[in-house]
């Protein structure tokens, strides 16, 4: 019994739910509100250089993200794992990672839950341990140290242990191109991508969905037995999509999870003049974490949390010209070819962005069960995926946003078979 679905949004957990059930014979639309779909999945070419402006990362070894990326022919490349800080004119390597997880482990879920800046206070850290931890939280997890859940750091971390997320990697061809791979599959499998739909009204009662958005200005009606709502938080929070009837306590969890922004800026030089450092921790400077990417001459700066809040109104020229005096301090070594070869940066604010406001899901001091009250099914009716309904603390990452949309998907499926007709005899 062919059933319709209405997937609202076209980024990685939309795709991902889409991808699966256009092979179960749902007829599926995604209404996308942007002209081109993939979500906070952004990638461009500028000459020979890739450029994420949106996610960009593998983290860790995710099974199901793996073989959609197999699936796609893509091939993927591990990055250097090295870490260096810079601080006071000084360039040391530092083993970052290990530092912090070791920190993190120390929080115990036995006692009552705190906020990360809180469990700071309680260690008698060194400042510059301190330091370094605030500033991991800030930039990793895009969250106020005074806000983000220790609990949920701790969980994070557990999590990410039992699948490796020390193995960071890159799509070589760009994330982009997976994004490509899954609007094309989703396609020829005769599923339906809706893109400048902007969703404005979702009608709802068991089995039954009728949901409003404006294209090219002028308002249309999608119907269906059921609807996946993969918003960002962000837009759920800023309630721009009239839920009828409301969504109740659902809403408590969404004005209750944190959206974090972040500003990144890439800067494409003519070559590659710096050896591959990995990453650059520089805490002082506006921009507190840098990389490099093998795939071209590029490198990224990146500010998170209230690092990212402080520039956010800034202009593009204004972070341009942080970013490079930011450059010429760290690498003074290399300064004549900061001038002589930079091209040209890239950034998109995803925090102005009127379909994101923001970059990513963090949880608040107690707020472990937030992602699973806020994916949680309304009716049978209203299903609900992306980055904040992950379950196990890992928000904010690609793989959790595309197996969030496997689990609504899954979740369709058991709703159709139970409204399948039983039979009543059997030979």
């Amino acid at each position: 019994m062919n059933k319709k679905i209405i997937i609202i949004g076209g980024g990685i957990s939309g795709l991902s739910a889409a991808n699966f059930l256009v092979r179960t014979g749902c007829e599926v639309t995604v209404l996308e509100a942007k002209a081109t779909v993939g979500g906070r999945i952004y990638t461009i070419q500028d000459g020979e250089a890739l450029v994420e402006l949106g996610a960009e990362f593998l983290h860790g070894e995710s099974a199901t993200l793996r073989n959609a990326i197999q699936a796609a022919g893509l091939s993927t490349r591990r990055i250097t794992e090295e870490y260096h800080t810079f601080q006071d004119g000084l360039f040391q390597r530092v083993n970052y990672l290990a530092k912090i997880n070791k920190l993190i482990h120390h929080i115990y879920v036995q006692r009552q839950d705190c906020s990360f800046l809180d469990h700071l206070d309680s260690q008698n850290l060194p400042a510059a341990d301190r330091e370094q931890a605030l500033g991991f939280v800030e930039g990793f997890h895009a969250a106020n140290p005074r806000l983000i859940s220790a609990h949920a750091l701790r969980r994070g971390e557990y999590s990410a242990q039992h699948m490796q997320s020390t193995q960071q990697g890159r799509i070589v061809e760009g994330y982009g191109a997976l994004i490509d791979f899954l609007a094309r599959d989703i396609e020829s499998h005769g599923g339906r991508l809706v893109t400048g739909a902007a969703v404005q009204k979702i009608n709802w009662e068991p089995g039954r969905v009728e949901v409003t958005c404006r294209q090219q200005d002028e308002p249309k009606v999608f119907k269906a037995d059921a609807a996946i709502i993969t918003l960002p938080l962000g837009v759920l929070k800023a309630g721009l999509v009239e839920f009828h009837p409301a969504l109740g306590i659902k809403r408590e969890a969404i004005e209750q999870l944190h959206f974090g922004n972040v500003v990144k800026v890439i800067f494409q030089f003519r070559k590659t003049w710096w050896p591959d450092f990995g990453f650059v921790i520089a805490l002082k400077e506006a921009f507190p974490t840098w990389w490099t990417d093998s795939r071209g001459p590029v490198l990224t700066a990146w500010a998170g949390g209230p690092k990212a809040d402080a520039l956010l109104d800034r202009s593009p020229l204004e972070l341009e010209k942080l970013g490079l005096e930011a450059l010429s301090r760290i690498f003074r070594k290399y300064e004549g070819h900061i001038s002589s070869d930079f091209v040209s940066s890239h950034m998109f604010n995803w925090a102005h962005d009127p379909y994101t406001r923001g970059a990513y899901s963090y949880l608040p001091v107690n707020g472990l069960d937030l992602p699973k009250l806020l994916g949680a099914p309304v009716a049978n009716t209203l299903f609900f995926a992306g980055e904040a309904t992950v379950t196990d603390a890992q928000t904010g990452t690609v793989f959790g946003a595309f197996d969030t949309g496997l689990r609504a998907g899954r979740e369709v499926l058991a709703m159709i078979a139970d409204t399948l007709p039983h039979t009543l005899y059997r030979r």
